[in-house]
């Protein structure tokens, strides 16, 4: 039997969530799987972690999501008794009446009574779950505490607002004892509050931040870099932290690193080395920033040559609304520029944009040329003026001049 649990779940533990190495996760599973074959409810519930996306785990871990899977597993886990999974069931939402009826357990108190000893003797993973009890207030249903338990409103909001409270000695001491995770909820409390209950106190994650990338855990030197260079505008010190973070896998730090070479104030500015780094996060197919500013430095032929099919590809794997896309999608396809000539996805494209030079030219092209829409030549004019000093843009308008009685003609 192991410190906590069995000697497999608190290996396994020590792997998925104490560091961030594949290998060892890898491994872990296996070790969970077979544990689980043999009834061991935590075991169990680990392995439903891992099949629940990236925010049970570090973002990088071999697994992929699984929900049937992930509810298979959190049923056996809590039929076979693991005190981790009823809370853990609890956070997610997923405490069904069925479950709670097959759960050897007289309440869900009695269940946070075993996980609350665990983190008393120090395992760091137990600290983080009795923390998010109170954090989420899940401690409500645990205690069953109801609004008419208390005086008046103000009393039972001032119970909840304590009660959040007793969260930042849990994840303080969970994080400290190496439970990577903790720090997103620990550092969230003060930068974001609490609803109605707590706050703001923005600037206070900070030193969270700090101590996590001092700590060596990937992910806060990545959180620490981004906010360097991204709210202190300090590209000299985020650029070790990045550096550390890409060569322990967090793979977004590349991002960072790429913008650092892109913007070359603490550096010699090197687009050819930024096209690489943002080329190292965005082929793993979930950094939509790089793929943006990929699209934007193959468009441009920033860095490289010129490449519209490649600047397509990489902008339709943009998964986010970001407006700076748009337009050079719309020129794309308005112009048959690295796709298959489409005006009227060009069009809709342009017109979801927010307001650039770009926007401007390809609306200017769009009516000047009439492509997909009724050739308004004075109306095109004006979009290409708008669009300033944008080369093609200027390039565009030498070939259109005002007659005589002042009607815009091709030249």
């Amino acid at each position: 039997m192991g410190k906590y649990f069995s000697d497999v779940v608190d290996k396994a533990i020590e792997d998925l969530y104490y560091c961030c190495d594949n290998d060892k996760a890898a491994a872990a599973a296996d070790a969970l799987l077979l544990a689980a074959k043999e009834d061991d409810g935590d075991a169990c519930y680990i392995l439903s972690r891992c099949f629940s996306g990236s925010c049970y785990s570090w973002e990088y871990h071999p697994f992929e999501e699984n929900e049937a899977a992930a509810y298979a597993m959190l049923h056996q886990a809590i039929s076979l008794g693991s005190a981790a999974a009823v809370l853990g069931a609890l956070r997610m939402d997923m405490l069904t009446p069925e479950l709670r009826e097959i759960m050897p357990f007289e309440s869900i108190k009695e269940a946070w009574d075993v996980i609350y000893e665990k983190a008393e003797n120090g395992c760091a993973f137990c600290q983080y779950m009795i923390g998010n009890t109170y954090y989420f207030l899940d401690i409500i249903e645990i205690e069953d505490q109801k609004e008419s338990n208390f005086a008046n409103k103000r009393a039972w909001n001032e119970w909840k607002r304590l009660q959040i409270k007793q969260c930042l000695p849990w994840f303080e001491k969970a994080f400290s004892g190496g439970m990577i995770l903790a720090g997103r909820n620990y550092g969230q409390y003060y930068q974001y509050g609490r609803g109605e209950y707590i706050p703001p106190e923005p600037g206070k994650e900070v030193p969270i931040l700090r101590q996590g990338a001092e700590w060596g855990y990937p992910e806060w030197m990545y959180a620490y870099a981004h906010y360097l260079a991204y709210t202190e505008d300090n590209d000299k010190e985020a650029l070790p932290w990045a550096l550390k973070a890409a060569e322990a896998g967090h793979l977004w730090s590349w991002h960072i690193i790429g913008d650092i070479y892109w913007n070359g104030k603490a550096v010699e500015r090197n687009l050819p080395y930024a096209l690489e780094c943002y080329e190292k996060t965005a082929g793993y197919g979930n950094d939509s920033y790089a793929c943006r500013q990929l699209g934007r430095l193959y468009f441009h032929g920033w860095g490289t040559e010129a490449d519209y099919a490649r600047a397509v590809q990489w902008l339709e794997r943009d998964e986010e609304s970001e407006y700076v896309k748009y337009d050079l999608l719309g020129i794309c396809y308005l112009l048959g520029r690295g796709c298959r000539q489409n005006p009227a996805r060009g069009k809709a494209f342009l017109e979801k944009s927010q307001d650039s030079p770009y926007k401007s030219y390809g609306l200017g092209m769009m009516y000047a040329e009439g492509i997909g829409v009724r050739e308004n030549i004075e109306k095109g004019v004006e979009y290409l003026k708008a669009a300033g000093n944008y080369e093609p843009a200027m390039e565009a308008l030498k070939h259109y001049k005002k007659s005589l009685f002042g009607v815009w003609r091709r030249k």
